[in-house]
């Protein structure tokens, strides 16, 4: 009882300072709508010198070098540079969040933020011209939120345009942690279906048509692919990866980006943010970095090099954007703090080894939250620290002021931030957002989804699905024949309907269908004392990946009965020796569509994918193998690159 009281009186003293802040805020929003509205310029006028048509961003009545798209971005730059504020500069180091039709975990957090319209004020009072969006929009809500901002932007003093991030939008189900499904897009499957599918010229396909319905709705950055390496089997971000192997996650990498981005940045380009340099795979008994618990990586095979691989050829290619991880490289360098802290990892192997001369942007909150290595650190102390060590921006935050206060103390160079706005603004000035930042909302609708791009993702969905066993006392499995009675668990039942007659019970059945969900055990961090992983137990998996006795149980009654088909969806790897044992016919999937599942069951196209990392036979050789090592599991019941077909 008594510590019922204890968490009770914690809840309530939350509830109470977020009613604080609510209504302190709710009296200030009115106040700063009416002094944003006030304060901003008018639009930029459309003029003409000498036959050339330009904006007039900073209304001055004459053409700007920066105002010229004739002259080369660096050009531009400089001159955009020359008429910047300190505070105008810093703001560009910033890259915060906004929200478009939050859920309801999203709305609770503005709620108690109290303004709706914080992105505004970001803008105008903070100089902030990058954003990435959370939230569970259609492409019409996104294009006229953004629209709506990139007005804001416009009637700044300089009129610098935004940059718009996102993580992935087109998965055709979600497979965990930073990727979405916009029903309004098309669905594809997962970084891992990907690499199960083995086709570089799919996934360059991808980037183009992912490209242009990013484009179409006014997104100009993408926070992904992950070129991090699945070699700890129970690391929770798996799922975003393109597996185990360091050379197909290089082609992969390489295709993805050149697919967004094309040879150069234009303004028919998304630039891809390729992370977490140096590779976030090897996490220290897999816990996640998100959390105090996960913040060691660990290297017991002496493979760090491994890991650094996948990320050479897109830097050759004119990677424009880079992301360092959480995780603190434990004894790869001088001193053990995290990628974002790290001048070994950012500046002398990043910058002067791999040649990499684009944007260093961290992970989200790497300094007000997540600063492994450097906790006894001051904010301001490590936005200094990190800038040292080479960072241009910084996810998740908005608050420069640290940054504006270091300089002006002159513990930071004025040319230092220079440097790091310099190759920002270029960026941007590359994509054309100078000259067209915003996107015609009446075409968006015919711009995104086009049949073309839906059918392209169904065949990608298709040549990502591994068939892992195929046998029983009778023969193959599968393909299944149609018409016959048939028990869905887990599945769409209308859609099985098509394929044959549906029943009720599973003693009633011929062939019985169940899927199973990537493998999620709660409780992240056993034993942790730190409250942060103690709140966030639930939402990161931890690292068993045998599913419970129930499920086997189940599974055990339903071979019992008919033909029994196991699908499995393995956005991380999955201990699947007694469903082997179990099932006729074993398929693993990562994020498709029922319908493809369907067609692939009753034979309507053959499967054709290959496990993009090992499957290991037990708990206790996923214990015993080395987290920066791939597929070193003993006696694996399925090896890296396995796939049957019909």
């Amino acid at each position: 009882m008594r510590r019922f009281f204890k968490h009770f009186t914690r809840v309530v003293l939350v509830l109470v300072v977020i009613l604080i802040i609510y209504i302190s805020n709710m009296l200030v929003q009115p106040y700063d709508r009416l002094r944003i509205y006030l304060s901003l310029n008018a639009e930029p006028e459309l003029l003409v010198f000498n036959g050339f048509q330009y904006r007039d961003l900073n209304r001055n009545q004459r053409l700007d070098n920066y105002e010229d798209s004739r002259l080369t971005s660096e050009i531009r730059t400089d001159d955009l540079l020359s008429q910047m504020t300190l505070e105008e500069k810093v703001g560009q180091m910033m890259h915060p969040a906004i929200t478009i039709q939050p859920d309801f975990a999203l709305k609770i957090f503005h709620l108690a933020m109290g303004r709706i319209d914080i992105d505004a004020v970001e803008i105008f009072d903070r100089h902030i011209s990058h954003f990435n969006f959370y939230g569970k929009p259609t492409p019409q809500q996104i294009a006229k939120k953004l629209n709506r901002l990139q007005r804001v932007a416009a009637r700044t003093r300089l009129g610098i345009p935004l940059t718009i991030s996102s993580d992935p939008l087109h998965e055709a189900a979600s497979g965990g942690i930073a990727a979405f499904s916009i029903q309004g897009f098309s669905g594809w499957p997962s970084q891992l279906g990907f690499a199960a599918a083995r086709d570089i010229d799919l996934v360059t396909r991808f980037g183009e048509i992912a490209s242009s319905e990013y484009r179409a709705v006014g997104l100009r950055t993408a926070l992904h692919p992950m070129a991090d390496l699945a070699t700890e089997p129970r690391w929770p971000r798996n799922f975003g990866t393109f597996g185990s192997n360091e050379e197909l996650s290089s082609q992969l990498t390489n295709a993805y980006m050149l697919g967004f981005q094309g040879d150069s940045l234009s303004s028919d380009s998304v630039m891809t943010m390729v992370k977490h340099f140096p590779g976030g795979g090897p996490q220290e008994f897999g816990l996640d970095p998100h959390l105090p618990s996960g913040k060691k990586q660990v290297y017991p095979g002496d493979n760090f090099d491994y890991h650094v691989e996948p990320f050479k050829l897109a830097i050759d290619n004119g990677l424009k954007v880079i992301m360092p991880y959480y995780g603190i490289p434990i004894d790869q360098t001088q001193e053990n703090v995290a990628m974002g802290f790290n001048k070994e990892i950012l500046t002398d192997l990043l910058r002067d080894e791999l040649g990499f001369s684009g944007v260093v942007c961290t992970d989200w909150g790497i300094v007000a939250s997540r600063a492994w290595g450097v906790e006894e650190l001051s904010v301001r102390e490590r936005y200094k620290k990190s800038i040292d060590a080479g960072v241009d921006q910084y996810g998740g935050e908005n608050d420069p002021e640290h940054i504006v206060s270091l300089v002006q103390s002159g513990e930071l160079t004025a040319e230092r931030i220079d440097e790091s706005v310099r190759r920002i603004l270029i960026n941007k000035f590359d994509l054309g957002l100078f000259e067209q930042s915003m996107v015609d909302e009446d075409l968006v609708d015919s711009l995104v989804r086009k049949p073309e791009y839906i059918n392209a993702g169904l065949d990608a969905q298709r040549k990502s699905i591994v068939l892992l066993k195929n046998e029983t006392s009778k023969g193959r499995a599968l393909p299944a024949s149609e018409g016959r009675r048939i028990f869905v668990d887990g599945l769409d039942v209308e859609q099985a309907k098509s394929f044959g007659n549906v029943v009720s019970s599973p003693d009633q059945a011929d062939i019985i269908i169940l899927y199973l969900p990537t493998v999620f055990n709660g409780n992240q961090a056993p034993g942790s004392n730190e409250l942060i992983d103690k709140f966030l137990s639930g939402i990161l998996p931890d690292g068993d990946l045998t599913y419970g006795s129930d499920i086997v149980k189940k599974a055990k009654t339903y071979a019992d009965y008919a033909t029994l088909i196991t699908v499995v969806d393995l956005n991380r790897p999955a201990i699947l020796t007694e469903l082997n044992e179990i099932s006729d016919g074993l398929i693993g999937t990562f994020g498709v569509y029922d319908s493809i599942l369907y067609e692939v069951i009753f034979g309507q196209f053959s499967p054709q994918g290959k496990l993009p990392f090992e499957i290991p036979s037990s708990m206790e050789s996923v214990e015993h193998q080395k987290e920066d090592l791939p597929d070193d599991s003993e006696s694996p019941i399925f090896e890296f690159g396995h796939g049957l077909t019909y």
